[in-house]
């Protein structure tokens, strides 16, 4: 758990802290393509919250030993089977996302043409959108979304976040 500047202040599992509405340190990963389109992942069915719903690129909470470039590599590797790639550091600021207060640290990264290969026990889908695409799911779509999705494109930060 971490204040509201993102300093630790203590240890204790997720579930709990979420309980107590303290924030967690997080980490949001934005993945884009050659053409700059944004990857959304459907999260797999058997995901405990917001199963099939679709989602940011990559995200996880921070061990409390863990850098937030690992966590963020650790995160890209698990559920996207992404082996190495360049993050760029965007910002960290802590926002309050549905019931949970997250202290977010954000990256992105440009994967050119690979081709990503989900795990299927994290992401069950997932396709690259533009702009517009994207709006048009948050306009017409939007209970398939997850708040933290929800939250990026209110807070206007896919798009305007260089990779």
């Amino acid at each position: 758990m971490v204040d509201s500047s993102g300093k630790p202040l203590l240890v204790m599992p997720s579930a709990t802290a979420h309980e107590q509405r303290l924030a967690i340190k997080s980490v949001f990963v934005l993945i884009y393509n050659k053409q700059g389109k944004f990857f959304l992942q459907r999260r797999s069915d058997n995901k405990a919250l917001a199963p099939g719903m679709w989602d940011i690129s990559a995200a996880t909470h921070v061990g409390a030993d863990e850098a937030l470039e690992a966590a963020a590599e650790r995160v890209l590797r698990k559920e996207l089977n992404i082996p190495s790639v360049s993050l760029y550091y965007q910002k960290s600021q802590q926002e309050r996302i549905d019931d949970s207060t997250l202290w977010i640290s954000l990256y992105s990264a440009n994967i050119g043409t690979k081709t990503l290969s989900p795990n299927p026990d994290e992401v069950q889908d997932g396709l690259y959108v533009d702009a517009e695409e994207l709006q048009s799911l948050y306009e017409h779509f939007p209970s398939m979304l997850t708040p933290v999705l929800v939250w990026a494109i209110r807070a206007n930060i896919i798009f305007t976040t260089s990779a």
